[in-house]
């Protein structure tokens, strides 16, 4: 079907620019997001629109005007003495003296009122609604008041009416015949006429009226009652009363465009507007999310004197990692201490006396072999040869401990002086930096003193930075 569509449509849409094609596929392509986006809530909305399809279709095929069935769901023809009607989806009418008591407020929408036309005595047609509403029986001569004329349109309200005297006439060798409520109305190419008949004798008047006419006039009979009786002819055809033919003519008081459509448009309007509410919604609830995101993203950014503080802690980090390459010395320092003094060492630390603060000293934690020394005369000589061999230890005491153990110092300031001095004189190096080649131990002048054993460092560590045993 959309190929076909496509080939008939060709010879246009080859002479469309190829700029409009373009701005045509860009425009399609943008809304086709958008159009993803709301096709979910389309498919929730179905079963309201199914409703309102129910309740405003028929408003919609009024324009077209094929049979009276398509138009309204209910029929109520007002013959001579007696009314039929026909509701929607029934097969059976029922019937009354007078089409008020058939008809009620909640039939009033969406029936239609089929009747006849009467004329005066001049021939002029009597107005409809003072007919209908049983004002005037049906002179013409009698003068109508505009305020009873008001009165009976505004008892009718906007209830549908269907003059048949107006259907337009018959196709030639043809005759349409409608025979409800208590009469027998046909019309052919000529004029419309209308005869009492009654569910007894209204075969019998058919056939009275086919024989007025030639052997080969066809016949379309119009009826929603019983056809049993009738018998089988080639000439006549019997159709439902829904399947009337609705003449725009016939139709008095057929709405203006306004009244047909002004419910439909008015609710597809608040249609889209409920959908463009919707998907600006949507979108709104997306920026509030992005700016969300935004708002957090800048409140981690620092700002005023937060930078401040991020400085502070950078040159806290830059000053706890300035003098790291003093560690690795010290730890050298003290094997080459304990080598060259024939210490007997069972092992030994070096650490860190406060971790949280940038350091300004180390302490070395030696522990001797178990019975190697026994009493002062022996820990002594040791303790100094330990301190005189070490070029950056500064004095040492011993642990009060079972035992022995000895604590040395090493302040890190003076020795961090001497270290730079030396960096700075390695080949190829202008100043101190993590590639620097540390200098030996031995190569720095020594910062010890000849200070009694007993001398105290720094105390209390807690976190050790490294070791060797």
């Amino acid at each position: 079907m959309n190929e076909q569509l496509a080939q008939l449509l060709k010879p246009v849409t080859d002479k469309i620019p190829p700029q409009v094609k373009e701005h045509y596929f860009t425009v399609r392509d943008s809304l086709r997001p958008m159009m993803d986006e709301v096709r979910p809530y389309i498919k929730k909305a179905q079963p309201f629109i199914g409703m309102f399809k129910d309740r405003f279709g028929h408003l919609v095929q009024v324009r077209r005007l094929g049979q009276v069935g398509d138009v309204f769901r209910s029929l109520c023809v007002v013959g001579l003495n007696r009314s039929e009607l026909l509701l929607g989806g029934e097969k059976t009418p029922v019937f009354a003296d007078s089409w008020q008591e058939l008809v009620d407020e909640s039939l009033r929408r969406g029936m239609a009122l089929m009747f006849f036309a009467p004329r005066g005595t001049d021939g002029r047609p009597v107005d409809p609604y003072l007919f209908l509403t049983g004002e005037i029986a049906g002179s013409g001569d009698e003068v109508a008041d505009a305020n009873m004329q008001a009165m009976a349109a505004q008892q009718l309200g906007a209830l549908p009416l269907i003059d048949l005297c107006r259907m337009a006439p018959a196709t030639p060798n043809t005759i349409n015949i409608l025979i409800a409520a208590d009469v027998l109305f046909h019309w052919d190419v000529k004029d419309n006429y209308v005869l009492p008949t009654a569910a007894a004798t209204w075969v019998r008047d058919l056939d009275s009226v086919l024989k007025s006419y030639p052997r080969t006039t066809r016949a379309n009979v119009y009826t929603a009652w019983e056809t049993d009786l009738l018998q089988a002819n080639d000439r006549i055809t019997v159709r439902g009363l829904r399947e009337l033919p609705l003449d725009p003519n016939t139709w008095l008081n057929r709405p203006t465009f306004q009244e047909q459509y002004g419910t439909l448009i008015m609710v597809l309007g608040l249609m889209m507007v409920a959908t463009a509410w919707g998907i600006l919604t949507l979108n709104g609830r997306r920026i509030d999310d992005m700016n969300e995101q935004l708002r957090v993203v800048e409140q981690q950014i620092p700002r005023g004197g937060k930078f401040a503080d991020l400085e502070r802690v950078v040159t806290e980090q830059e000053r706890m990692m300035q003098k790291r390459e003093l560690f690795y010395l010290a730890v050298k320092d003290t094997s080459r201490a304990i080598e060259l003094s024939n210490f007997k060492a069972e092992s030994f630390e070096v650490k860190n006396t406060d971790a949280d603060t940038p350091p300004e000293q180390l302490l070395v934690t030696l522990e001797a072999k178990r019975d190697a020394y026994n009493g002062w005369l022996q820990e002594e000589p040791a303790a100094k040869g330990f301190v005189l061999n070490s070029a950056l230890v500064a004095a040492v005491r011993k642990q009060p401990s079972a035992l022995y153990k000895l604590e040395g110092l090493i302040p890190l300031n003076a020795a961090w002086r001497d270290y730079q001095k030396i960096a700075a004189r390695q080949p190829g190096k202008a100043a101190v930096g993590r590639t620097t080649p540390a200098p030996d131990a031995a190569s720095l002048p020594a910062t010890t003193t000849d200070k009694p054993a007993g001398k105290t460092g720094t105390a209390s560590p807690d976190r050790s930075e490294g070791g060797a045993q």
